[in-house]
């Protein structure tokens, strides 16, 4: 239950900051800078991170949907209990479900934090979901994932 409250709460704090910044900005336009660690800046994404595969936005729609599917099937089929592996699962259907919300309805990504102290690409809080979710679950797989196979764990 608590997996699905911290999805629930990624996901909705992703798309009431997109409706936010696109309501109240124009694209390109930057509204304020945070602390000068990053600035408000409305961009719209065309492609997947990096702007990989601009312009195949129904594609993206469908991987979008299929990945969260899968997570859906793997949590009904494995019922995992490690910790990390759920918040990883949560994160990584919340990053996937809000970029693919705005692929299906927008025809692109709104994507608004610009990092003021380095050149990286504009990113939003579902990509943060989907890169520390990812993060995780390589870290489950390396220190746990061999634990939950020899039954200590019943993932």
């Amino acid at each position: 239950m608590i997996w699905m409250i911290i999805t629930a709460l990624i996901l909705a704090a992703d798309q009431i900051v997109k409706y936010l910044v696109s309501a109240c900005l124009n694209v390109g336009e930057t509204a304020f800078s945070v602390l000068n660690i990053f600035d408000i800046t409305y961009v719209q994404n065309r492609g997947a991170a990096f702007s990989v595969m601009t312009g195949k936005i129904a594609l993206l729609s469908i991987i979008s949907v299929v990945f969260c599917a899968l997570i859906i099937v793997f949590w009904i089929k494995k019922r995992p209990s490690n910790p990390i592996l759920c918040l990883s699962l949560s994160m990584l259907f919340a990053g996937a479900a809000g970029n693919g919300i705005d692929r299906i309805f927008h025809g692109f990504v709104i994507d608004y934090i610009n990092l003021a102290f380095m050149n990286f690409p504009v990113f939003n809080i579902a990509d943060i979901g989907i890169t520390v979710g990812a993060a995780l679950f390589v870290l489950y797989t390396i220190f746990f994932e061999k634990e939950a196979k020899n039954g200590n764990d019943n993932n």
